[in-house]
């Protein structure tokens, strides 16, 4: 075979092998890196329902396409352990009023899952014991950052604007509350015990701290 055409083949066929791992590794990394993008109430409802399962938002990015309207609903997630991007968008009328603790917008973020770009409206506000409540979410392991909650946060224990429970290497970062926070032991604005961090965080809310 001359050599020109020797030389043609070889590179044919090394881009066909180049061609063929990649396709190989593709499912791999498809499976791996999951994107789902959420703009209305019902998805924002099907995220919560998906996220009863521990597994499901492993690996996976949500991001929020644009303001939702929560229409007074008891939407929470329960468990998270993805990306959530709001995008600088607002989740408004949420009502959070059922008997529960470990409760808010996020019942629990998860270690190494982030929460970022995100603005709540609403009034989280359960019965029952109401431990570990907060505006954005009930325990923290994760990352909270640049998110805001405006308006009403009541419970017993472990109460805050932003989160009920920061845990050790949980992180709240550039968040802002206003509104009301109520509690009776281990009430904040940001959060109502903090064993992470927090930085760069404001609070304007009303907070009664008193022990009954």
């Amino acid at each position: 075979i001359p050599m020109k055409k020797r030389n043609i083949i070889v590179r044919t066929a090394s881009v066909l092998l180049a061609a063929v791992l990649l396709l190989s590794l593709c499912p791999a990394v498809f499976a791996a890196e999951r994107t789902i993008c959420i703009g209305t109430q019902e998805e924002l409802c099907e995220l919560a329902e998906r996220c009863a399962s521990d597994v499901y938002s492993k690996d996976l990015t949500v991001i929020l396409t644009a303001d939702i309207d929560a229409g007074g609903k008891a939407i929470s997630i329960p468990v998270f352990f993805g990306t959530f991007d709001g995008q600088g968008h607002h989740i408004y009328s949420l009502t959070l009023s059922g008997n529960a603790s470990q409760y808010g917008l996020f019942s629990r973020v998860e270690t190494g899952a982030v929460v970022k770009n995100l603005s709540v409206e609403g009034e989280v506000t359960p019965s029952g014991t109401q431990d570990q409540i907060g505006g954005i979410v009930g325990i923290n392991a994760g990352r909270i950052e640049s998110c805001n909650f405006s308006g009403i946060v009541i419970g017993s224990d472990y109460i805050g604007g932003i989160a009920g429970n920061n845990e050790p290497g949980g992180v709240l970062s550039d968040c802002r509350v206003s509104g009301v926070v109520r509690g009776i032991q281990y009430t904040g604005g940001i959060a109502g015990q903090n064993a992470g961090t927090i930085l760069r965080c404001s609070n304007t809310a009303a907070v009664n701290t008193a022990v009954n």
